[in-house]
């Protein structure tokens, strides 16, 4: 029997901004600039034989980042899975249940973690499932090699083995340091988030110990609509869940449960120091009598000289300059400037849309200046501004342009005007890309400032 993939794709990665957004998930960007995602790491681990197509568990605000990944790859899901708002891991859990069959042994995983060995991946999953059929459930645990108060740890008993893995004693959420100490000294494991378990088994473990969590995750289910692609859960059940984890829910329960060691590097990448440590150096980096720091560079050349222990970031719209070890002033930092209404804390300047993706290049009070991408086949929405009008030029390929009641065709170094409240709409009818140059004027600039009248994508 196949492995069914359970994909937990409903976080914010908040701890390390500016690199991620909160409309820009950790699991979505190019962390290490070699044109993949976390997220596509995730579903590339579990394309192969071992494994059935993936449920995708993700938040509604990442649908078309999701969306991306599955059509430009040619991903084959199951299904694809939308929370109105994020509840932490266990009604995900909750709802993975409910929409797969009572005999299949899920694979439950975050989608923006590093795990540097897909064959030992495969390896250590399916150890796991074996014991899974037999009515365990498996946590999978990662081989501590410092004393790290980032991660969740777990303590197996190594006198009871249970096939490949062993009875777990206990959980342990993020010690402090001296703690974290004596765990690494009595052997622990890291706990990766991996869970391995045979769905009746997951929905025994749920109404035993998380009742009514369950029963209204399995509310916003079967209220669940149909969207294209996606099955969108119902909000009246969904918002009056508790917002909770898995190992808060169910894991750390007094009940037998296995861990299987992974033996490969793995991190959840939650901030910068565990970042660091599976590569420090990002992009066109040039250190004198510097040591120790955590630099990242998106397209400009970054010079250190005579620092260390640093972490600087460095991306088209903000800069972050912090000491090591400071993670945890990172959320409260990213919480004020949302508070503040801060445009970096949302987006980055480069944000995807369903139909492509724009660049904010220069952004003042009463204008802004953005490249359009829009691919092969897609169109925006046929629209109006109330606050702006927009000037375009095509730089790249041909458009298809709706202005008013007439449509006609913009080719390269063609532009034309929209005024304030004209309806308009761009489509690409060719099949290579359409890059135009946006120039908008007026008194109020956020992407809100939008009436759709038809859209492709059912914004």
């Amino acid at each position: 029997m196949q492995i069914k993939p359970v994909i937990l794709s409903g976080g914010s990665g908040v701890r390390l901004w500016p690199l991620s957004r909160i409309n820009k998930a950790k699991q979505f960007i190019d962390i290490f600039k070699n044109k993949k995602s976390l997220f596509l790491d995730t579903l590339d681990r579990v394309k192969n034989d071992i494994f059935s197509s993936p449920i995708i568990i993700a938040n509604k605000e990442h649908r078309f980042e999701v969306l991306k990944y599955i059509k430009e790859y040619k991903i084959n899901t199951d299904k694809l899975i939308l929370e109105s708002s994020q509840k932490n891991t266990a009604p995900a859990c909750a709802v993975a249940s409910f929409f797969s069959e009572s005999d299949a042994v899920l694979c439950i995983l975050p989608s923006d973690h590093y795990i540097k060995s897909k064959k030992e991946f495969n390896a250590t999953i399916i150890k796991a499932s074996k014991l899974a059929e037999k009515g365990h459930l498996v946590s999978v645990g990662a081989i501590c090699d410092s004393a790290n108060t980032n991660f969740g740890y777990i303590l197996a008993d190594k006198k009871k083995k249970v096939d490949d893995g062993y009875k777990i004693k206990k959980f342990i959420e993020k010690p402090n340091i001296k703690k974290a100490k004596k765990l690494l000294l009595e052997d622990a494991f890291w706990n990766t988030g991996i869970t391995v378990v045979k769905n009746s088994v997951l929905k025994e473990l749920f109404l035993k110990h998380a009742k009514e969590l369950y029963n209204l995750s399995v509310d916003s289910c079967k209220k669940a609509k149909k969207d294209k692609e996606f099955i969108l859960l119902n909000n009246s059940p969904w918002k009056k869940i508790k917002s909770i984890s898995f190992d808060y829910a169910i894991m750390e329960k007094n009940f037998d449960k296995v861990i299987v060691p992974i033996n490969t590097l793995w991190s959840d990448l939650g901030t910068f120091e565990s970042l660091s440590k599976i590569k420090n150096k990002f992009g066109d980096i040039f250190s004198v009598d510097s040591k120790n720091n955590m630099t990242y560079s998106d397209e400009k050349l970054m010079v250190t000289s005579g620092v260390e222990d640093l972490i600087i970031i460095n991306t088209k719209n903000a800069i972050l300059v912090s000491k090591k070890g400071s993670a945890k002033n990172l959320r409260k930092i990213v919480e004020k400037l949302r508070k503040r209404k801060r445009e970096e804390v949302f987006n980055d300047s480069d944000e995807n849309r369903p139909w492509g993706s724009f660049q904010n290049i220069k952004s003042e009070k009463s204008y802004k200046v953005k490249k359009l991408h829009i691919l092969p086949g897609e169109k925006i929405s046929l629209q109006k501004h109330l606050k702006r009008s927009e000037h375009w030029v095509v730089v790249e390929g041909q458009a298809k342009i709706t202005k008013g009641k007439k449509t006609f065709i913009l080719s390269t170094n063609e532009s034309t005007f929209i005024k304030k409240g004209q309806l308009h709409r761009i489509e690409n009818v060719s099949n290579k890309d359409l890059i135009i140059i946006e120039v908008q004027t007026g008194t109020y600039l956020r992407e809100d400032d939008i009436i759709r009248f038809e859209d492709k994508y059912s914004r």
